[in-house]
């Protein structure tokens, strides 16, 4: 059952008073940083991208630069929410970058979800030979010292080749082209079917009246109506395409365009796993809005929200990023972007 969000989530009658834990290389530090905190904000994305955290902190005694300056790589555990609720993990960070600014003098600190003591950000060059998509994501997760979770076809492919990318950007390609994605939080890879996602049951049902600011964007030009891969047969020289039509096109008037892609793929079945996936991401990004409300620890990137009070806008979405801070000046809040789900194609073809 669809819960409606909003102040539904605390105890009737009580006005809920933020919190927040800061954990530093395993010390509870909260208690010493909460006097000089003017803000604490944690930022998650569905894909491809490392959760963030930053702490905006006053330094006018200057003991941030000296005494207190954190080291990179330091680690920080986070964690935001309302007192007598259970809190928003945000999970484990590895301080990359911190900031002084003046005046008054502002200390500020940069961490990240995948740590920068891995070498998720180096680039190389290596080519994969007969392997799954799967062996492929459980090689580069082993040696970024990470765990592969999540459900992954048996997708084989012949060669695919890293070209002086990253592991992450390698890896966000060749998912993409097959319809995944994947996120890193701490030490794990998580994989997932961008489909299986969007057919997940929404959890919330977020009202007009909930939202503090919002914006919508419905694109009607540039969305395709198909796709079509060509796969060259090296045994007979043939070439053979695949291609995908979108039933969500059908009436639409206003767009006939047509993916025509030139991709590297062995046979027809990558092929069609490779149509399929394109079309899906291409008219992902129809239906778009961006949200600000009150701070709401179960909307999190990945979540399935039922949006409703917008007349031709309502529907189910999907947040593809959060996120959520704490202000001395305006309290808990969230904000998020989302995109509207549309009946993800699964392989008709003509």
């Amino acid at each position: 059952m669809e819960e409606v969000i909003g102040p539904g989530h605390v105890a009737p009658g009580r006005v809920p008073k933020p919190r927040s834990q800061v954990i530093y290389e395993g010390k509870d530090i909260t208690a010493h940083i909460e006097p000089l905190l003017i803000e604490l904000s944690y930022s998650d994305c569905i894909e491809g991208e490392s959760d963030t955290v930053e702490l905006l902190l006053l330094a006018a005694d200057r003991r941030w630069q000296n005494g207190w300056y954190p080291g990179h790589g330091d680690v920080l555990e986070v964690h935001l929410g309302y007192e007598g609720e259970p809190p928003l993990a945000c999970g484990v960070f590895e301080i990359d970058e911190v900031e002084l600014e003046g005046a008054p003098d502002v200390f500020r600190i940069k961490a990240l979800g995948a740590g920068i003591t891995r070498r998720v950000r180096t680039n190389f060059a290596r080519a994969f030979d007969d392997k799954t998509l799967a062996d492929i994501a459980r090689e580069i997760a082993a040696r970024n010292q990470l765990t592969l979770t999540g459900e992954i076809e048996n997708i084989r492919i012949g060669r695919s080749t890293q070209t002086f990318e990253t592991d992450l950007a390698f890896l966000k390609r060749l998912a993409a082209s097959y319809g995944y994605a994947f996120s890193v939080r701490g030490a794990k890879l998580t994989f997932f079917k961008r489909a299986e996602l969007k057919a997940a049951s929404s959890v919330l049902v977020i009202e007009r009246e909930h939202l503090t600011r919002f914006r919508f964007r419905d694109k009607i030009r540039a969305i395709v109506t198909s796709a079509t891969v060509a796969c060259h047969e090296p045994a007979s020289r043939a070439v053979k395409t695949s291609t995908v039509q979108d039933p969500n096109a059908r009436g639409n008037v206003h767009s006939a365009d047509e993916l025509k892609l030139n991709n590297r793929v062995e046979n027809e079945s990558q092929a069609r796993l490779q149509a399929i996936a394109a079309i899906n991401r291409a008219n992902e990004d129809q239906t778009c809005a961006e949200f600000s409300l009150p701070g709401d620890v179960r909307l999190v990137a990945g979540v399935n929200v039922t949006v409703h009070g917008f007349g031709k806008f309502d529907g189910k979405y999907t947040i593809h990023r959060s996120r959520h801070y704490l202000s001395r000046g305006t309290g808990y809040g969230t904000d998020l972007e989302l995109k509207r789900v549309r009946d993800a194609q699964q392989g008709a073809e003509q």
